[in-house]
């Protein structure tokens, strides 16, 4: 019986798996993922905070994730020290983590598989199912790499062909997407032959993408219209 109790006391005194520390003076905990959000409350340096989620947000100093605590407010991720700088729990969404493997045929497999290539450099022509080539990926490699990663599903390989690649997923309205769902850009908004980008749907508002050179493999906000490329009516459903 002794045994037990110091064993109890033991456990007790462990810290939970899912604290990290506070590496900041006053960190704002918000209402949503942003800094636009309202201030919840504050937490001082070295409180241990309890991360019930994680999901992508306003960018403070290159990092966008947010972590949402167990007083179901945000802080920015760029302030806690969870030992990573990509997801170390589910994404609040629903989602599984950015380092682990996602449902077997789920859109969620997908951004996984995707997540684990950031901070890979956008190389033209790079990439495939084999992974990275030249030491990194096109927007259209890092997708295809994506989909045969989680789903053991070839799709084609140019941003044109997997938009048309109809016999092997299915076109949904935009305004539709979820989580896995491929994004794409043509050229002066020509998606019938000018699709130029593509990219993965992670939320509203946010994608995965390799985007151009001189940018890594990263999570970003989705923008409509920017270089000549206006975004497509449809995405692309292949899990």
């Amino acid at each position: 019986m002794h045994f037990s109790l110091l064993a109890i006391s033991a456990a007790i005194a462990l810290p939970l798996a899912s604290a990290y520390p506070v590496n900041a003076d006053d960190l704002h905990c918000r209402s949503g993922p942003g800094t636009n959000y309202g201030i919840v409350k504050s937490y001082k340096r070295g409180t241990d905070l309890s991360i019930t989620c994680q999901a992508a947000g306003t960018n403070v100093n290159g990092d966008q994730l947010w972590d949402k605590t167990s007083d179901g407010c945000y802080v920015s991720d760029y302030y806690v020290k969870t030992g990573s700088s990509s997801y170390v729990t589910k994404h609040c969404d629903g989602g599984s983590t950015g380092g682990g493997s996602g449902g077997s045929g789920s859109g969620a497999s997908i951004v996984n598989a995707a997540e684990k290539e950031k901070g890979l450099p956008y190389v033209w022509g790079g990439g495939g199912c084999n992974g990275p080539s030249g030491g990194g990926f096109d927007c259209s490699g890092l997708t295809q790499f994506s989909l045969c990663k989680a789903l053991n599903k070839k799709i084609p390989r140019t941003a044109q062909t997997q938009y048309d690649a109809t016999s092997q997923g299915k076109r949904i309205p935009r305004a539709e997407a979820k989580e896995g769902d491929l994004l794409f850009w043509g050229e002066n908004g020509n998606c019938k032959t000018g699709v130029s980008h593509v990219g993965i749907f992670i939320r509203d508002g946010w994608m995965i993408n390799a985007a151009h050179t001189g940018t890594p493999v990263r999570e970003q906000a989705i923008w409509t219209s920017y270089g000549g490329e206006s975004i497509c009516p449809y995405v692309m459903r292949f899990w």
